[in-house]
This record gives C-alpha cells, sequence and structure tokens, in this order.
C-alpha cells in the first residue's frame, strides 16, 4: 500500500513597510495611517490593514488561508461587515449560500488552482472574502456589485501600500486610487518597501 502524500505546507508571505523617521512627525499631525491592500479578481476593493499606529518598521504576515460570506451592499467608504456566518475555503472547494441565507461548509478536493467558488441560491447579495493577517481574519475583497449565481475568485499575492488620511482596515474602496506603491512576489515571499525623501515630499520605493 502506498504511504500517504502529504500536501506541502504554505508558504508564510512577509511584506516590511519601512516609514522614514523624517516622514513620521508630518504623516502623523495630518491623520494619515498606512493602508494595505490585496489584489482579488483583478481590483482592490477592501482596505486589508490601515495602521495609525505604525513606527518606522512595520511587518505584515499572512498565508492563504481563507472564509467567505455574504452582505447586502457595497458602500463605499463604509466598513465591511459580514452579514451571512463566514466559512473558512481553500482553493479548489466551493460554498453554497443558501435559499435561507445560510453559508454552508466548503466541499471538495482542495488543490493549487487558486481559486475558490460560492454558488448563490440566495438571491441578488454582494460576496465577500476574508484572509488572515498577522494571524486574524480580515476583509481582503467584497464584489462592487450583487452577484446571483455562481461566483469564483481569484486572490493572488499582489499588494498595495499608500498612505491615506483617517482610513480603517476594512474600509471599502475603489481600487485604491491614492498614490502608493504595487508590490508583486512573483514566486519570493518576502518583499520590503519604504517611504522616505524629503519631509513632505517622500516617496515609495521598493528595496
Amino acid at each position: 500500500m502506498s504511504p500517504l502524500r502529504s500536501r506541502a505546507p504554505k508558504p508564510l508571505y512577509t511584506l516590511v513597510v519601512e516609514i522614514a523617521n523624517n516622514q513620521m512627525e508630518t504623516l502623523k499631525e495630518g491623520g494619515f495611517n498606512l493602508c494595505v491592500a490585496k489584489k482579488a479578481n483583478g481590483a482592490y476593493t477592501v482596505v486589508w490593514s490601515g495602521k495609525s499606529d505604525y513606527l518606522h518598521e512595520n511587518t505584515f504576515s499572512w498565508e492563504e488561508d481563507y472564509q467567505v460570506f455574504g452582505l447586502n451592499k457595497f458602500k463605499l467608504g463604509a466598513l465591511v461587515k459580514a452579514e451571512t456566518n463566514e466559512v473558512d475555503i481553500a482553493f479548489g472547494q466551493t460554498c453554497t449560500l443558501d435559499s435561507a441565507g445560510v453559508m454552508s461548509p466548503a466541499t471538495g478536493p482542495t488543490d493549487d488552482s487558486g481559486v475558490f467558488t460560492v454558488k448563490n441560491e440566495f438571491g441578488k447579495i454582494c460576496l465577500g472574502v476574508n484572509q488572515k493577517l498577522n494571524g486574524t481574519f480580515l476583509p481582503v475583497f467584497v464584489s462592487p456589485t450583487v452577484i446571483s449565481g455562481t461566483a469564483t475568485f481569484e486572490p493572488i499575492v499582489e499588494v498595495k501600500v499608500w498612505l491615506q488620511s483617517h482610513t480603517e482596515t476594512s474600509t471599502m474602496i475603489f481600487n485604491a486610487d491614492e498614490p502608493g506603491i504595487e508590490v508583486s512576489y512573483a514566486g519570493d515571499i518576502s518583499k520590503t518597501v519604504a517611504y522616505e525623501g524629503k519631509v513632505g515630499l517622500g516617496q515609495w520605493v521598493q528595496k
């Protein structure tokens, strides 16, 4: 009898964001938060992290751990709040939101496809995705329009980092239009970016 093959452990991705010391006072006085969003289905629609307590070196880490949920609407500037139960899901699996509005446990084998699916039997509703960041599940994506029928989600290892005044974790956005820096991992598991330069004229650079 052949031995059971265990799947390779999930990679732990890391993002280090450095803020130059000479920028800190101006940014804090202006109420700027350090924001990170992760791309899913080709867009950034939620602030995954909006930190006001950032320091010179800030580390974000995650694995590819996901949940799905439903909510009634996408509202620009509002905070994401799941309105159905939240259910763990992995790449290759499917969840069903039934006609009563209950999200079923995920079914099907896991794989390396990079996508998972929600079958919506409830009716028109927005669907959202949580991903674990620094050990806590937080919203990473919400569909900007209501969905009926089946929806496929494809989060990728690409993030955007920017500074924006009074923008909190879980805020719904349209593609993070603020100037910032996009970071694609492209096979890497660790990246470092920095905000530096003359006071009040900082620029993002990748290290």
